[in-house]
């Protein structure tokens, strides 16, 4: 049976805990580590995302990342970095870890080889949170700059292109820039989908939170909060958003349901939109009398009260019910979502909580479990320089970085060969037709081009024309057919 856990971590207590979200009852701990606020990433094992195979966590005070799993609750690996890191995530595929520091550079490593495949300054202040896209195909990081950029995986992958090492530390091109903010970036999320259809949600002390469209990289909607925001978190269905503001927790609900008078119906339109911004719990305020206005629009927010202290971490349950908050009070409140009643308090840290995540109860931890044989996640420790192809041809350990710019164009040669290499389509077919049309427009001479285009539209219109004379004598065909049936039949009966 599936059941829920969460994990939450401290910055001061060196032991991270494992407990049930339903009973309260500890039922794990790691030992030995005390992490900043975005330091701690649960790493999905390979081929199941749903299923955590490894926590990974930065330590406050000391350049290294240690690794726990399941089997003990000691490190299991200590991962030395070239420099301290305060915010890292796993990629969802469980195959790349991205690490940030307080200077705005970013490490990118592969988990199963341990390489280091780029390092490059994303931001010219501390990055305060990393988070890959739910297809892996981008990366995004937010600072202390007040700006959020957009990496486009492949692209920081790919080091083809620059054979140097220094080239390869040089800043890419970010696929966007966000810098709407004005004042510090303090979290984000990324909302579920691919990147043609996820969106973005940031939130920053200038006390509001923007919505963002990945594909196209557009501003959407601004809400704007009472106080500072310091996490948010959307459900997956993308309908309820929650953000916390010092000790208070305020939810909004992204799609409302007005009434249509001239029809009687009910309809449902999304909040905001076209960089619309709306109001949370902020009360109109008569600027003469200094009263409080009644306002026409429904209140856009509800608030959960309980903590004693700045909340850190915000986390949902998989089917959107409860609610787990984590504070600096030390205690992680669980909230029935429904009644913003609290219903359980975890109280077991000795100090500020900064992290909680829930996700399904790992397979090790079932009844049971110990008898079955689960394999490990396979780790190698990571590199602090970064590896030129040559040393790892010599080393026998040369990786290949799956769907990457020279990997799709290996395949596409395959594939030219015949059906014998290669029986998979190829993703790049479409690119390389586009190439070749761009190639025969950019060697044709404009005039003699556009000429050509005008000659095939009036071709076309002639065509066109003729069609529709066909059908329009075909129309008057039937149409004097059935008439002249109708009165036939009418002269009879009245006959």
């Amino acid at each position: 049976m599936f059941t829920e856990v969460a994990l939450s971590a401290s910055s001061t207590d060196s032991t991270i805990y494992v407990w049930d979200i339903r009973s309260g009852s500890t039922l794990f701990s790691f030992k030995q580590s005390m992490s900043p606020k975005a330091g701690l990433a649960r790493v999905p094992r390979p081929g199941a995302t749903l299923q955590t195979g490894a926590i990974l966590t930065a330590q406050t005070d000391r350049a290294v990342l240690n690794v726990y799993g399941w089997q003990r609750d000691q490190i299991l690996h200590k991962m030395t970095t070239p420099e301290k890191i305060i915010t890292v995530t796993a990629s969802h595929q469980g195959a790349y870890v991205a690490g940030a520091t307080a200077t705005g550079r970013v490490y990118l490593w592969h988990i199963a080889t341990g390489h280091l495949l780029r390092v490059f300054e994303a931001h010219y202040r501390a990055i305060t949170r990393l988070a890959f896209s739910d297809d892996d195909t981008t990366l995004l990081t937010a600072s202390e700059d007040a700006s959020v950029n957009v990496w486009v995986l492949a692209n920081l992958l790919d080091t083809t292109q620059s054979d140097d090492q220094h080239d390869a530390m040089e800043r890419p091109s970010p696929l966007y820039s966000w810098s709407d903010h004005t004042l510090p970036i303090t979290d984000m999320h990324v909302g579920c989908g691919t990147m043609a259809g996820a969106r973005v949600y940031t939130a920053s002390q200038d006390h509001t939170v923007k919505l963002w469209d990945l594909a196209t990289g557009k501003h959407l909607t601004t809400f704007l909060f009472p106080k500072p925001v310091s996490v948010v978190v959307v459900n997956p269905s993308e309908s309820m958003l929650f953000a916390a503001c010092e000790d208070k927790i305020y939810s909004v609900e992204l799609y409302r349901r007005r009434q249509d008078k001239t029809y009687g119906t009910h309809t449902v339109e999304s909040v905001g939109g076209m960089g619309k911004v709306e109001s949370v719990g902020i009360k109109t305020v008569d600027p003469i009398s200094s009263k409080i206005q009644a306002s026409s629009e429904p209140s856009l927010g509800t608030v959960f009260s309980g903590h004693t202290g700045p909340i850190t971490g915000l986390s949902l349950s998989f089917d959107d019910s409860l609610l787990v908050s984590s504070s600096e009070d030390g205690n992680c409140i669980v909230w029935d979502v429904a009644s913003r009643q609290p219903l359980r308090k975890f109280e077991s840290h000795k100090g500020h909580v900064t992290f909680v995540s829930c996700f399904l109860r790992p397979a090790e931890l079932l009844t049971g479990a110990s008898s079955q044989k689960i394999t490990p996640m396979a780790w190698k420790p990571f590199k602090r320089a970064m590896v030129s192809q040559e040393e790892e041809r010599r080393n026998g350990s040369e990786q290949i970085v799956m769907d990457t710019h020279m990997d799709l164009k290996q395949h596409q040669q395959l594939v030219e060969a015949g059906p014998l290499y290669s029986s998979l389509p190829t993703p790049t077919e479409s690119i390389q037709k586009a190439k070749i049309m761009l190639k025969e427009m950019k060697t044709e001479d404009s005039s003699t081009s556009l000429q050509s285009q005008v000659t095939a539209l009036q071709s076309e219109l002639i065509r066109l024309n003729e069609h529709h004379g066909k059908v329009k004598a075909l129309h008057d065909e039937l149409y004097n057919t059935m008439v002249d049936e109708f009165v036939s039949k009418r002269r009879k009966h009245t006959a």
